[in-house]
């Protein structure tokens, strides 16, 4: 069996941090589990040809039936494509759904169940925990489709961490999840299931489950195919603008401002995207119904006849489509005309529409428990290794520190490329904050890899005694402090691919009416772009970049760049030629065809996140400037470096072998002595 699970052992995780016993412990539970649940867990893909979004779900039945969040499924109804954990792709349909968030109210479910049409015989069925079976601080795993639906022979994801607490119907845990993960499960470290991954929160150690107790108070009113949910964020904001429209109206006492509203309204209830669910509906009658009551109010009894019948409709129709909210349809006063001028049809429509269940019922604030932890500051691995310690170095200019560095063969130092300044003296800070000039000796751009000289010292540095590719769900460790780590584990089997690598950024305009064959006119600079950091104007005229002659289009010159990259630009700026150099950036996120870092915008990223070619893929906490740190096993060895931090929950190391390659192009030098002098060698 093929495993592809990706493990987190966060920092605010860590049991005891300083026992490695401990971690072995933990480690082979969570790969038992993680070969288990990774077999139950699916992707589910919804709408038009199953291209408008996708989540995950967890097998539950040998009848097909799945457990979802209910804002991935939405409504009862819909057709969707279900991949099952060994690629095959099966047809289903979305059964009732519960997605209510009015926190005003304690209002806070968010599950769902989605059904195989044709289930076969072989699915791998998830055990139920039983209700209230997940204490404060317990291990969980987590499984879900990150990002992007399933590849051919790719399985699920998975990360472990902590329940940190339970507000009612909801866990607050500390591993990173992101979007496509809704509606994933959650395990205990029996492999049963205990909740549903239902939000991501602010920050990558932030997010949120709806607890398995749910389901089984819920379990009757979805099977039945009712739908209890919110509009959708979309939906409800054109809701809001409408009943804002309505009011100005009704100060105005403008009929052409009601018709006009109202028409908007009914545009909502014909939308493709809106027309089966019962919040258009219902909000379409009341705007009927309030211009029923203008109608009644300026004596124009036709009039009225007309939009209480245009309300009706709407309302019958918002009730067939499951409106839940019986006290809201009760109590609104949009819908009096209904009430005072059809009695008996509204007495009729309060008998037979389907009773709310007992919403309240479902909080169980008695289940309730608050964190009761505190946050673990880093994991200490200098007893592994004295160059844990000793060869991991800061990286900064003459203000801050920059990334990290990993010092190798004595004096070579290792960090990302394209994180480091245009032209500006470099230094190296080691565990004593003893400074190091440095000189850069060799620079790798396919993998975005600097190599400089630190000059003699007396550090220990990093050895790779192992080219092996850790196993799947292998407890690593990323040193980024001296002597100090956080802790992650493989993601992928082998070394996947880190992607195909962004198109650089120079963030000019071009004159699109140029008409000299050689070279492009600048009309305009885009702030804070690579362009206005080198100091290129508008009128600029960019005749070669690194010696290629710009002939047409400035992009296809640029493509064979990468993101960090410097290049040389020759241009003519008042009729004087002049040269430039620039760091090539990364589109901004406001520019056509960004492809964004998934998940949460809080989150830092590097600029430069793919290409690198196989790498090691990991979901430790890092940020952008802990690139260049070593990955190790929990043996001390070093099998990767840290290159990218990609978004909420993915990071890429380059691996072992991809280094030692690295620095075999390395020119020859002569081997340094470990002396307590330092050299000082200026960056040319």
């Amino acid at each position: 069996m093929t495993l592809l699970p990706t493990l987190l052992l966060s920092l605010s995780s860590l049991i005891d941090p300083t026992q490695l016993a401990n971690l072995v412990e933990l480690d082979s539970k969570t790969r038992a589990v993680s070969e288990i649940v990774v077999e139950s867990t699916v992707c589910i893909e919804i709408g038009v040809d199953f291209r408008e979004g996708h989540g995950s779900g967890t097998i539950i039945g040998e009848d097909g039936l799945i457990l979802t969040a209910g804002h991935v499924g939405e409504r009862a109804g819909l057709d969707c494509q279900v991949t099952l954990a060994d690629g095959r792709q099966l047809e289903a349909v979305t059964l009732g759904q519960i997605f209510l968030t009015a926190i005003h109210r304690e209002i806070d479910f968010d599950i769902g169940l989605v059904q195989l049409l044709d289930p076969p015989d072989d699915l791998t069925v998830a055990n139920i925990a039983p209700a209230d079976s997940v204490e404060r601080s317990e291990w969980v795993v987590a499984a879900g489709w990150v990002a992007n639906p399933p590849k051919t022979g790719e399985r699920a994801p998975v990360r472990i961490g902590r329940v940190q607490e339970r507000v009612g119907p909801r866990f607050r845990l500390d591993a990173p999840f992101n979007g496509g993960d809704s509606g994933g499960g959650l395990f205990d470290l029996d492999g049963r299931l205990v909740g549903v991954i239902s939000a991501c929160g602010g920050f990558p150690n932030i997010n949120f489950a709806t607890p398995i107790d749910l389901y089984e108070l819920t379990k009757p009113f979805m099977l039945a195919g009712n739908t209890y949910s919110d509009p959708m964020p979309e939906l409800e904001m054109m809701i809001d603008d409408a009943y804002q429209r309505l009011s100005v109206a009704e100060v105005q006492k403008s009929e052409r401002g009601y018709r006009q509203t109202i028409a908007r309204m009914d545009r909502m209830t014909s939308d493709p995207m809106w027309k089966n669910t019962p919040h258009g509906w219902f909000h379409a009658a009341c705007g009927h119904g309030r211009f029923a009551q203008y109608a009644l109010g300026v004596g124009d009894l036709g009039l009225m006849d007309t939009e209480i019948d245009a309300a009706w409709t709407r309302l019958d129709r918002a009730i067939k489509l499951g409106w839940w909210d019986i006290e809201h349809l009760r109590n609104d006063s949009d819908l009096n005309a209904l009430r005072e001028m059809t009695p008996e049809r509204w007495a009729t429509l309060m008998e037979r529409v389907p009773d709310m269940p007992n919403w309240r019922s479902w909080i169980q604030f008695d289940r309730s428990f608050s964190r009761g932890r505190k946050r673990t500051a880093s994991v200490d691995v200098e007893h592994l290794s004295r160059s844990l310690r000793e060869g991991v170095l800061k990286i900064a200019d003459q203000r801050t520190t920059i990334s990290l560095g990993t010092l190798v063969e004595d004096s070579l130092v290792l960090t990302k490329a394209s994180r480091l300044p245009l032209s500006q003296p470099l230094r190296a800070i080691d565990y004593q904050d003893r400074e190091y000039d440095l000189t850069l000796v060799y620079e790798d751009p396919k993998v975005d890899l600097a190599v400089f000289d630190l000059g003699e010292n007396d550090l220990t540095p990093m050895r790779f005694q192992t080219d092996r590719t850790p196993e799947l769900g292998e407890v690593l460790l990323c040193v980024n402090a001296p002597g100090k780590a956080v802790l992650s584990a493989r993601s992928a089997e082998g070394t996947p691919d880190s992607g195909d690598p962004e198109s650089p950024f120079l963030g000019v305009q071009m004159n699109r009416f140029e008409q000299d064959p050689v070279g492009v006119t600048i009309a305009s600079i885009i702030p804070e772009g690579a362009a206005a950091a080198a100091g290129l104007r508008a009128g600029d005229r960019i005749i070669e970049v690194e010696g290629t002659v710009v002939e047409g289009s400035l992009r296809e010159v640029l493509e064979q760049f990468r993101v960090g990259d410097h290049v040389q630009l020759s241009i003519v700026r008042d009729e004087d030629d002049m040269s430039l150099m620039v760091r090539l950036g990364r589109r901004p996120e406001y520019a056509d065809g960004l492809p964004k870092p998934f998940g949460n915008e809080i989150v830092e990223v590097n600029e430069r996140r793919t290409g690198f070619g196989p790498a090691i893929r990991h979901d430790a906490l890092l940020g952008p400037r802990e690139v260049g740190s070593p990955l190790v096993d929990l043996n001390g060895r070093v099998i990767g470096l840290q290159i990218a931090h990609a978004d909420r929950s993915t990071n890429w190391a380059l691996p072992a072998s991809t280094l030692r390659s690295v620095l075999s192009q390395v020119p020859r030098r002569t081997p340094q002595s470990p002396s307590g002098q330092r050299v000082v060698i200026p960056l040319d």
